[in-house]
Order: structure tokens, then C-alpha cells, then sequence
């Protein structure tokens, strides 16, 4: 078998040609991203990636390109450049309307840009609109950043409930927590959820509606409404209805042909 010479300039355009295509797609989609305070709170992904990888590899790869560009320019092409500027130095700038106009045209991109005028601005705004979108508006983070406060801050400071109670609460609801001292952000990642889940399950304002109890157990529901498991499970009875601690409302609804809803009524004595 022949060895082949590897070819130095074929490298690079193959290079820049593969490096060029992903920053166009980590570019785009840095572009519909949403804020990073709503990523971060929602754990929002595209294709798998979080913000933070898409920014790493678009930063990454940026500096990759200017790396092959320069081998490119200083390497492969600097002789046939350098004649060429000394050609044209000797006969003078013959295409000056052309050179003017692209300087004019970058100095009016910077400007626009930075004075956030049309069509720049619009540009801008649209992907903001874009990315806003992503947002959950009945799970917005308390204050930016929440997601790095610790259970207990986050306890103390926006949901006025004691820390332990809430350890015990998710920990209930199958979900595993370390400490009180954990992050709400290690919470979400090592349960496979989001900040703003963990933090919906413990808001007083999910609990006052009545969202998420069709996914709790009887002890949960109990924990949560401080009332006695035991006492809700002979309330059930009495309604003929046989439950346990352990076993989840939604299905109890579907075993009895209810709606979690009317479950609750029953526990809570609205029926």
C-alpha cells in the first residue's frame, strides 16, 4: 500500500469549512437561546445541550477558526499575499470605491449595532423575542440565579418553610437530597429535572392550587397539607374508597374512575 503525503493546505480548507459550518449552527442557535437566567432555571437543552455547551462550543470553535485562518493566511498564502500588497503598493489602490465602501459598511454595522438602531436592533429583537419565548411563565425563578441558592436559602428567603420540611417533602416524593445545604441546581441534576421543578413542588402557590398532587402519594399529600396519613386513608374509606400511604393519587383516580381533582376534594373535605 502507498503511502499518501498528507497535504498540509487540504487540511485546512477542510478545516475552515467544517469549523465555519458548526459555528453557523451554534451561532443559531446561541441566537433563539433563551436568557441564561430562564436556561439555567429551566434546565432548557437543544438537542441535548445546554446553553452553557452550546456557548463553550461556539467559543471554542471560534478560536479554532482563527487559529486555521491564520495558518491559512501566514502559512500557506503569505508569500502570494505579501506580493500582492507590494504589487498594489507600487501601482497604487485602483479599486478605491470598493475599499471605501466596505470600510463605511463596517463602521455602520458597529454604530447601528451599538446605538441599537433599525435594522440592527430589529435583528437583535427578534431573536430576544425568540428566546423569551422558551420561558415558562408560571415557573419564573423567585430572583435570577435561585438556581445557585441552597435548599435552605431558598426555604428561608422566598417559600417561608422550614428547610427540613421540605428535605423531607421531596425526599418523600422519591427525589434525593443530600443536605439542606445542597444547591436547588445538584438537586435538579441529580434527580434528572430542573431548578424550577424542584422548585413548583415546594412554591405555596402550588400547593394552594392543588398542581402536582396527582403524582404524590397519600404520605406526601399528607406532608404537604399537614395532615395525618393515616386519617386521610380512613377518610378515603369512609367514601369507599381503599388507599394506602405509598400509593400515588393519580392512580387511585384511575382505579376508582375519578379525577385526581375530586380525590382531593375528598382529603380535603370540599366534596
Amino acid at each position: 500500500m502507498v503511502n499518501q503525503k498528507f497535504h498540509t493546505r487540504s487540511f485546512i480548507s477542510f478545516g475552515l469549512f467544517v469549523v465555519i459550518f458548526w459555528l453557523l449552527i451554534s451561532g443559531t442557535v446561541l441566537y433563539i437561546s433563551p436568557p441564561g437566567r430562564v436556561a439555567h432555571w429551566q434546565q432548557w437543552t437543544f438537542f441535548g445541550f445546554g446553553k452553557d455547551q452550546w456557548q463553550a462550543q461556539h467559543t471554542i470553535f471560534s478560536y479554532v477558526f482563527i487559529i486555521l485562518a491564520i495558518f491559512h493566511i501566514f502559512s500557506l498564502n503569505w508569500k502570494n499575499l505579501w506580493s500582492y500588497v507590494k504589487l498594489k503598493s507600487k501601482a497604487g489602490l485602483r479599486k478605491k470605491r470598493e475599499f471605501v465602501t466596505a470600510i463605511i459598511l463596517s463602521i455602520a454595522v458597529f454604530i447601528g449595532t451599538n446605538l441599537n438602531v433599525p435594522p440592527f436592533s430589529s435583528f437583535y429583537d427578534l431573536g430576544e423575542e425568540i428566546g423569551f419565548s422558551w420561558e415558562e411563565k408560571t415557573q419564573k425563578a423567585p430572583m435570577p440565579h435561585t438556581e445557585n441558592m441552597s435548599l435552605a436559602d431558598v426555604c428561608t428567603k422566598f417559600l417561608n418553610i422550614d428547610p427540613a420540611k421540605a428535605m423531607d417533602k421531596l425526599i418523600s416524593q422519591g427525589l434525593i437530597v443530600n443536605s439542606e445545604s445542597e444547591k436547588l441546581k445538584q438537586i435538579a441534576e441529580g434527580n434528572g429535572t430542573s431548578p424550577s421543578q424542584i422548585y413548583a413542588l415546594l412554591s405555596p402557590e402550588t400547593r394552594r392550587s392543588g398542581k402536582g398532587y396527582g403524582r404524590m402519594t397519600i404520605k406526601a399529600v399528607a406532608d404537604d397539607l399537614g395532615l395525618d396519613s393515616i386519617e386521610i386513608i380512613q377518610v378515603l374509606k369512609a367514601n369507599n374508597i381503599e388507599a394506602s400511604e405509598d400509593e400515588v393519587i393519580k392512580d387511585i383516580a384511575t382505579n376508582t374512575g375519578r379525577h385526581p381533582s375530586e380525590i382531593m376534594k375528598i382529603i380535603k373535605g370540599e366534596h
